[in-house]
């Protein structure tokens, strides 16, 4: 498995492709346009890529993982079980990427910059380096149409990726986020940001939050008590597998519920009420910064060797944010091939 595949599979939640001359299909079904988002064309090629990829992965989380047995689109009445989830993840992917161009147009980041020479020149080379990552190109055709993918269509998604790069370079110059560390670090620290952990559950229904509250409840009051330590907490009340380590809760970054939550916790060991957010139940503790020993023999604070990632990732938060509220606004018109098509059905 090749790491600049994967890479270029995983730019499909941020950006996507759009038609205009340059674009050389696989075969006329390709060529084909399935519909409309403002200006552009959306391409079959692009459906197929964004709606096989979405298939294998929930394939991958519900189904039994024996492929003797199928997966569960072969079976009729798990597909249709799992039809809604997969159009919702393939028409909302799509209209995240569609998102993207109409911010970029709008700041006059468009086809020129797209098309020209620059972005070009860097996609070649992503290409190329693409291609290095295999025996043969041969192998590395192959890999591509294994993916449901052509060359034309990564390109795109390259160039969309640059793309989003120029819009982030767009919107520090009008001055949309923070871009000094300094005045980063100082804006965490006016009710910000706080570094904490956590430990939670997840609910599907009202039955399950209610248990789930009185859990959490429980391990809260414990922890507070000192019966219990965090550990335990996180080893007997928590749902979340990732939670192993202290980190920055930052404004734009994390939902503003959390945030408001853990910058109320002003000294180390302080607990926070339960919040409720997006189906969990979260629980809050703020810890200590204690400074950490670096390879080189100095002595670094954890913000100090977090902020320059800190800062990236709440701006590019806060660029993902503009492109959320242009989605809003966008609608995909399918013509009548594009309503013809079946995502469930699609190989």
């Amino acid at each position: 498995m090749k790491i600049k595949i994967l890479r270029a599979v995983a730019l499909l939640v941020l950006c996507t492709m759009f038609v205009c001359g340059f674009c050389a299909c696989a075969n006329s079904k390709d060529k084909k346009a399935i519909g409309t988002s403002g200006e552009y064309e959306i391409p079959y090629e692009q459906l197929r890529f964004v709606t096989m990829t979405y298939k294998a992965e929930l394939d991958a989380r519900y189904g039994d993982g024996n492929n003797e047995n199928g997966t569960i689109w072969d079976d009729a009445t798990t597909a249709e079980q799992h039809r809604a989830e997969l159009e919702e993840l393939v028409w909302g992917t799509i209209r995240d990427n569609y998102a993207i161009l109409e911010v970029c147009a709008n700041r006059n980041i468009g086809r020129d910059a797209f098309e020209g020479k620059e972005i070009t020149a860097a996609v070649d080379e992503q290409i190329e380096a693409l291609i290095a990552e295999y025996d043969s190109k041969k192998d590395y055709k192959a890999d591509l149409a294994a993916r449901y993918a052509t060359e034309d269509l990564f390109r795109f998604y390259f160039a969309l990726d640059e793309m989003k790069y120029l819009l982030h370079a767009s919107m520090k110059k009008e001055g949309a986020f923070i871009s000094d560390e300094s005045e980063f670090e100082e804006w965490l620290g006016a009710s910000n940001g706080a570094y904490v952990q956590h430990f939670l559950l997840y609910h599907e229904d009202e039955a399950e939050r209610e248990s789930n509250y009185v859990i959490l409840e429980s391990a809260r009051q414990n922890l507070i008590s000192g019966e219990w330590t965090l550990s335990d907490c996180i080893n007997r009340a928590n749902e979340d597998l990732s939670n192993v380590a202290p980190y920055y809760m930052v404004r734009n970054i994390q939902k503003d519920e959390l945030v408001n939550a853990a910058v109320k916790l002003r000294e180390p060991g302080d607990v926070s009420e339960i919040i409720e957010v997006d189906g969990a139940l979260y629980v809050l503790v703020r810890m200590e910064e204690t400074p950490i020993q670096t390879a080189n023999g100095t002595t670094e604070t954890p913000l100090s060797l977090q902020l320059t990632n800190l800062l990236s990732t709440y701006q590019w938060a806060i660029v993902g944010d503009v492109v959320a509220v242009t989605k809003q606004n966008l609608s995909i018109e399918l013509n009548d091939y594009g309503k013809s098509i079946d995502l469930v059905a699609m190989k």
